[in-house]
C-alpha cells in the first residue's frame, strides 16, 4: 500500500488533501472502497463517486475536491498517460518461478548472467545468451545463438529461434513465436501468381506443378523496449533479418512476414499483417486488421485506420484509411458517394422512362 502523499511525488503529480490515507490500488470511482483511489478524471465519472465509497481520487487539474466529498486528491493534466502510471505503480510483479527451475533444461555453454530466473520446463539451447535480471517463463524455448537483452520479461510459451537477437527490457507475452520460417515459395517454371501478376490477368497464365521452398537464412532483429503480444508471429529473414526497431509495441495475433523492417515507437494493433519485405517508418499507428502488402512502404509519423487494406507506397505523415487504402478524406468522401448509389440508381431508372416516354 501507498500513502496519498507517496503516489503522488512517485508520480510527479500535485495533490491536495491528507497525504496520509493509505491506498491499496485504484479503482472505478463507481466500485470504491475507502482504501481506493477511484480513477475520476473525466467529467463524466466525477458522478460515480457518490455511488462508491472513496476517499481519495485522480481528477483532472482544477476540479474542486472538497465540493466532491474527497479527503484528498492527486490532480492530472493528460488522463491517459496518468492510468498509465499509476497502474505501473500498483502492477504486481507475476514471477512464475524466481531462479532456475530444477525442471529447465539448459545446455553447458548457455551463457546465463546474473540474476536470471528461467521456469519450468523451459529449453535453452546451445550459445543462447541472457542477459541479468532477465525473467524467463515455463516452457519457453529459446533456440541456438539466440541473445535476450537485460531485463526481459518473458511470459509462457513463447518461442524463440536460432539467432534471433532482443534487446534491454523487452516484454513478450504468451505463445508468441519470434523466427519462424518465411512463408517464402517459388516453381521451378514459373506461372501461376508470377504472369498474373505481370498480366494483369490470369487469362493463358500456366498451371503451377508444385512449389520449393526459400529456405530463411536470415534471423529477427529486435530493439530496446519492444512488447509483443500473445499469439503474434515474426517471421526470420530469408538473407537479412526481420527488424523491430526501437520502443515499437506489437499487439496479440500480428504476423510480420520474412524480411519486414519495422521502425521505431511504432504501434501495431491486434491481427495486423505484414507481408514480405514491407518497410514500415518510424512512429507508425496500424490500426486493427490493417494488411501491408509485400514490398510496400508506410512513411514515418503515418496512421493506417483498422481494416484497411495497403497495396501501395504512403508517404510520410498521412492518414490512410479504406481497401484499397487512400487518404482519409478521401475514403469518406467515396463511402458518402458509395451510400448515395441506390438513389443515384433509381432516379437514373425515373429519368429512362421520362425520355421513352417523351420519344
Amino acid at each position: 500500500m501507498f500513502t496519498l502523499k507517496e503516489i503522488a511525488e512517485s508520480l510527479s503529480m500535485p495533490f491536495e488533501g491528507d497525504g496520509t490515507i493509505l491506498i491499496s490500488a485504484p479503482s472505478a470511482p463507481k466500485n470504491a472502497n475507502k482504501d481506493h483511489l477511484a480513477l475520476a478524471m473525466n467529467d463524466k465519472f466525477l458522478s460515480d463517486l457518490e455511488k462508491g465509497h472513496a476517499l481519495t481520487a485522480l481528477l483532472k487539474s482544477g476540479t474542486n475536491w472538497r465540493d466532491l466529498g474527497l479527503k484528498g486528491a492527486i490532480f492530472v493534466e493528460r488522463p491517459r498517460y496518468a492510468v498509465a502510471q499509476i497502474t505501473s505503480l500498483f502492477k504486481e510483479n507475476n514471477v512464475e518461478w524466481i531462479g532456475v527451475h530444477g525442471s529447465a533444461i539448459i545446455t553447458k555453454d548457455a551463457k546465463i548472467e546474473k540474476n536470471v530466473s528461467i521456469g519450468p520446463y523451459s529449453v535453452i539451447s546451445s550459445s543462447v545468451q541472457i542477459k541479468r535480471q532477465s525473467i524467463i517463463g515455463s516452457h519457453v524455448f529459446i533456440d541456438k545463438g539466440a541473445v535476450i537483452g537485460e531485463g526481459a520479461l518473458i511470459h509462457s510459451g513463447v518461442k524463440i529461434g536460432p539467432g534471433v537477437v532482443i534487446g534491454d527490457r523487452f516484454i513478450c507475452h504468451p505463445n508468441a513465436v519470434i523466427g519462424a520460417d518465411g512463408f517464402s515459395f517459388v516453381s521451378p517454371d514459373g506461372g501461376g501468381v508470377e504472369q498474373a501478376r505481370k498480366a494483369g490477368s490470369l487469362t493463358n497464365v500456366g498451371r503451377i506443378r508444385h512449389y520449393v521452398r526459400i529456405a530463411s537464412l536470415g534471423s529477427v532483429h529486435v530493439g530496446d523496449d519492444v512488447e509483443i503480444g500473445a499469439g503474434t508471429v515474426i517471421d526470420r529473414g530469408t538473407i537479412e533479418n526481420t527488424e523491430v526497431g526501437n520502443g515499437t509495441k506489437i499487439d496479440n495475433m500480428v504476423h510480420l512476414g520474412h524480411n519486414v523492417s519495422i521502425g521505431e515507437n511504432c504501434l501495431l494493433c491486434g491481427q495486423v499483417g505484414i507481408a514480405g519485405s514491407a518497410k514500415i517508418g518510424d512512429r507508425v499507428v496500424l490500426g486493427g486488421q490493417v494488411g501491408i502488402a509485400d514490398h510496400v512502404s508506410v512513411g514515418c509519423d503515418s496512421i493506417v485506420a483498422g481494416k484497411s487494406g495497403v497495396s501501395s507506397n504512403v508517404p510520410e505523415g498521412r492518414f490512410m484509411m479504406g481497401n484499397p487504402a487512400m487518404k482519409i478524406e478521401h475514403n469518406i468522401e467515396s463511402y458518402k458517394l458509395f451510400r448515395r448509389l441506390p438513389r443515384m440508381v433509381k432516379k437514373i431508372k425515373l429519368l429512362e422512362q421520362f425520355v421513352l416516354k417523351n420519344k
